[in-house]
């Protein structure tokens, strides 16, 4: 049974016609990110608008994509699309029209924080509960915001769905297919634009991506420590702990700064001076493929994985920053899913022959393609003449059938 159904709705938005009425008379796109620092993306308005009337459950249209009911909705948008500012916008709307106490929920810490610190320089002002994954008497609210999603499959979660029973919950997302059971966990799931699209429309960054013959501590380490200044601020993914381990060694053998991220370490330290410049590279596993932001990061080192795990990894390279026109992706040939599958990359290089060579058509040949292209579509053709007159004489089939 979906989270959602059979909890109890707000008697007040189902059953009074005055509350229906005011849903109606609002013009949603204006009323949602009205007073607040934040200028809404068009794909974010369609989402959060989305979102509230399936919440509501209002449809002037009885066949309108939302019609049911839909007491829980996840919203399931590319890492840098703006979750929290669709999750806080759509919070804010419903607290101002509706009276309702907002939960924020998430398994992190450090996410909860970044929410209520996103609320709070935004303007939002949302009266927010905190509320750990983990927390044993977690506060009563009516309306419950999960983040990152992807865990709601999990026992803890669904324990503190049963201990709140909030009246509409709202997950965000960036990718539920890392468990295809979340989608389960709600009513209906909304999807808008892509990591691809994002890109081609300047709302993520560009991105270069590299090939390497192989995935191993010491091959990441050397490229790594070939050229520092072309990979920047860099993330490494591995998969066992004694590959961290060995990749640091190999980093600190050539002089570079590095730190392993585990659920034990002191990520805030971590985290904290690797945004200030002082370590160059952070090393993990699997923690920081969500609930870390860090704009000016120019490189993840992306060990071979699947679809999900590689998006999650990739994902936290292509926020935008001022500074890098382009961010870098580094994968190996035998990667599974190429991020090239998901989003197209600006240059491709692989390493071969003891340097990086291109795959992408050199730009001036390109821009030269291109033109000819553009002035052979705008030419007018003109037959020859012996063509032409051969087009206008009849067949000799005809001319013989009109002798007899």
């Amino acid at each position: 049974m979906a989270l959602g159904t059979g909890l109890q709705t707000c008697d007040w938005i189902e059953e009074t016609t005055e509350s229906k009425t005011a849903f109606a008379e609002l013009n949603l796109l204006d009323d949602l990110f009205e007073g607040v620092d934040a200028q809404p993306r068009p794909y974010q308005q369609r989402i959060a608008t989305k979102a509230v009337k399936a919440l509501l459950n209002h449809h002037a249209d009885p066949f309108d994509e939302f019609a049911g009911s839909s007491a829980s909705v996840l919203i399931e948008s590319p890492t840098g699309s703006g979750k929290t500012v669709m999750g806080l916008a759509i919070a804010q709307w419903m607290q101002k029209h509706y009276g309702l106490s907002i939960g924020w929920v998430a398994m992190r810490r450090n996410l909860l924080k970044q929410a209520q610190e996103e609320n709070i320089a935004r303007g939002f002002d949302v009266k927010l509960e905190l509320i750990s994954m983990f927390d044993k008497n977690p506060p009563k609210v009516d309306m419950l915001i999960v983040d990152e999603a992807q865990h709601d499959a999990a026992m803890s979660m669904a324990n503190l769905h049963c201990t709140i029973r909030p009246q509409y919950i709202l997950g965000l997302t960036a990718t539920p297919f890392r468990c295809d059971r979340v989608k389960l966990c709600f009513d209906h799931v909304i999807r808008d634009a892509g990591i691809h699209q994002l890109i081609q429309d300047g709302y993520l960054s560009q991105y270069h991506h590299y090939t390497i013959p192989e995935y191993t501590p010491g091959a990441v380490a050397e490229t790594y420590a070939m050229d520092t200044e072309r990979w920047g601020k860099a993330i490494v993914f591995f998969h066992r702990h004694d590959q961290c381990v060995e990749c640091q060694e190999q980093l600190a053998l050539r002089g570079i700064r590095s730190e392993i991220v585990t659920a034990k370490s002191d990520r805030e330290r971590q985290l904290a001076d690797f945004l200030a410049g002082k370590i160059q590279v952070l090393i993990n596993m699997n923690i920081l493929t969500e609930g870390f932001d860090c704009p000016d990061l120019k490189t993840v080192f992306c060990r071979p994985s699947s679809k999900a795990c590689t998006i999650q990894m990739c994902g936290r390279v292509f926020r935008r920053h001022a500074d890098i026109p382009f961010k870098q992706v580094v994968q190996c040939q035998s990667t599974p899913h190429p991020i090239l599958k998901t989003a197209a990359a600006t240059e491709q290089y692989v390493w071969s022959g003891e340097q990086w060579n291109s795959l992408s058509m050199n730009r001036k040949i390109e821009e030269i393609s291109q033109r000819s292209r553009r002035l052979i579509a705008g030419t007018q053709v003109r037959l020859p003449k012996l063509v032409a007159a051969l087009k206008e004489t009849r067949p000799m089939w005809e001319q013989q059938r009109n002798r007899f």
